[in-house]
């Protein structure tokens, strides 16, 4: 099976349950130079599947049958370092976590923003193309840790692990507002908008 790529298109691969599922994922890619190749039916997510040199796939994170966490454990072991970005309307930080640790390039929540997708994708290709010339940026995310107090980093762990900011609060002792606090502090620290970044910061250390 061959496939087609003009002029070394990236291509953006989008799994879901059915073509008009992926619709909307074509339609928020429109300025985006890349080959748009929906895969739906279960032979379609890993039998039709080709490894290329520059591409990144958008997956929905359940459907029936499967979900996304084992269609990306089958491509792992079968060799791939595809980016995975997972899309899902219901965003729980200990799913998110289980994703990312799974190897998750990334998680979006539904309805996704298309500037954002766009953003993501983009991040997501350019780390296929990293994966290529394989360095580790552990060092890197550490360093920025490394600016974390050592309450905020114990706040930050707790966040990861899918605490609420009330059950920190009774966990350390502390007022709802003083975690919230500190937590303002990571994000601004860390320049990070959402617990999934800090989720995916934390999990990759």
């Amino acid at each position: 099976m061959t496939r087609e790529q003009p002029l070394n298109r990236p291509t953006v691969h989008v799994v879901s349950d059915n073509d008009a599922a992926c619709l909307p994922y074509r339609e928020l890619l429109p300025e985006m130079k890349v080959t748009f190749r929906p895969l739906v039916s279960a032979t379609d997510r890993v039998d039709a599947y080709l490894h290329g040199d520059n591409e990144c796939m958008v997956c929905d994170v359940l459907w029936p049958g499967v979900n996304g966490i084992e269609l990306q454990r089958t491509l792992l072991a079968a060799g791939s370092a595809l980016p995975v970005i997972f899309v899902s309307a219901h965003v729980e930080v200990a799913y998110v976590v289980e994703v990312i640790k799974a190897g998750a390039f990334d998680f979006l929540e539904k309805p996704v923003d298309g500037a954002h997708l766009q953003q993501k994708v983009q991040s997501a290709l350019e780390h296929g193309r990293e994966l290529r010339a394989p360095r580790s940026d552990a060092p890197h995310r550490e360093k920025r840790l490394l600016q974390l107090s050592p309450r905020e980093r114990e706040i930050a762990v707790r966040v990861v692990a899918g605490r609420t900011s009330r059950e920190i609060s009774d966990e350390l002792f502390v007022s709802v507002r003083t975690i919230e606090n500190h937590r303002a502090r990571i994000s601004r620290k860390l320049n990070i908008h959402s617990t999934i970044e800090l989720v995916h910061l934390l999990s990759n250390t």
